[in-house]
């Protein structure tokens, strides 16, 4: 009697690990409405690359090749033209007719992170000296001639702090950015800082909503969240915590939706038995920071760093 039952757990085993395996392939429908496109990072051709999906469906294409890997993308707001990184400099590309123009040369410093202005002629970006390890807040002008390096101003000089992740304000008034796990918000017109969060929670990826309101990621020990709060850091509300922590955010550009990338959840789950959940995917999820689908997932390799535009 023992060996039988035995023989049907032996049997059951390979039976949940193949209904495991359909499940995490399988596609899941998404919700009605989804437009635009989202531009992400994915090794799956071996290398770090950008890819472009459009929305509501059709698969996903790579935009460029090249010999080095490609992160960080930013979409420009007229939905045509990408910043991207590409090994410590800044590139650009046109989804259109494609080419690859380099910003910054990489030699004294090394840039990441960049974030349009509205009007789309300069890029704020977090930058460092090459043997240093903390990077400033840089404004690179897009008004040179072609071929020319970007103009470069600092807006920030601060030896000893961090400052990373900066993103430009909806009216182009003022840039938000990361400062040793707070955000900074910083005028344009005088240079006068303000600290617009505090406390245990360690917060990142600043992005603004169609509504000029700002969305934060935080982490506090084992707990991870989504905050929302007006551009002055006031009415501050938690819209979600738990144990998913989500390394990107991307807003749609209706604020109907985010994508996220899912990094890995500390709860116990039944992807973890079956050893499937190793790469980070692309997950979609509503205006509170709620799970409604998936848009990009695989076994073997990971996709992240979304950008969602029109």
């Amino acid at each position: 009697m023992r060996a039988l039952r035995w023989a049907g757990v032996a049997l059951a085993l390979p039976a949940a690990a193949a209904v495991g395996l359909w499940r995490l392939q399988r596609e899941e429908p998404l919700p009605p409405g989804l437009a635009g496109k989202v531009v992400f990072v994915s090794d799956r051709d071996g290398l770090d690359a950008l890819y472009l999906r459009p929305l509501p469906a059709g698969p996903a294409r790579r935009l460029l090749t090249v010999a080095e890997p490609a992160r960080q993308p930013a979409l420009a707001p007229d939905g045509r033209r990408l910043a991207f990184v590409l090994g410590g400099r800044i590139a650009l590309t046109d989804l259109e007719r494609g080419g690859l123009e380099v910003l910054t040369l990489g030699v004294d410093r090394r840039d990441s992170q960049p974030s349009w202005s509205p009007d789309g002629r300069s890029l704020v970006v977090a930058s460092r000296k090459v043997a240093e390890s903390n990077s400033d807040v840089h404004l690179l002008s897009l008004d040179q001639k072609a071929g020319a390096e970007a103009a470069r101003r600092a807006l920030t000089v601060t030896p000893g702090l961090d400052e990373s992740e900066p993103v430009f304000a909806p009216d182009g008034q003022f840039v938000v950015f990361v400062r040793e796990d707070n955000l900074v918000r910083l005028a344009l017109s005088d240079g006068r800082a303000q600290r617009l969060t505090g406390g245990f929670r360690r917060v990142r990826q600043p992005r603004f909503r169609g509504d000029g309101r700002l969305l934060c990621l935080w982490s506090q020990e084992k707990l991870f969240g989504l905050d929302l709060m007006d551009a002055d850091g006031r009415n501050r509300e938690t819209l979600s915590s738990g144990s998913t922590c989500w390394r990107t955010l991307a807003p749609a550009p209706d604020g109907r939706h985010l994508v996220a990338t899912f990094s890995y959840d500390l709860r116990f789950h039944w992807r973890d038995v079956l050893k499937l959940r190793a790469t980070e995917e692309l997950r979609l999820l509503d205006e509170r920071g709620a799970p409604v689908g998936v848009l990009e997932r695989s076994l073997r390799h990971s996709n992240h760093s979304p950008q969602w535009g029109h």
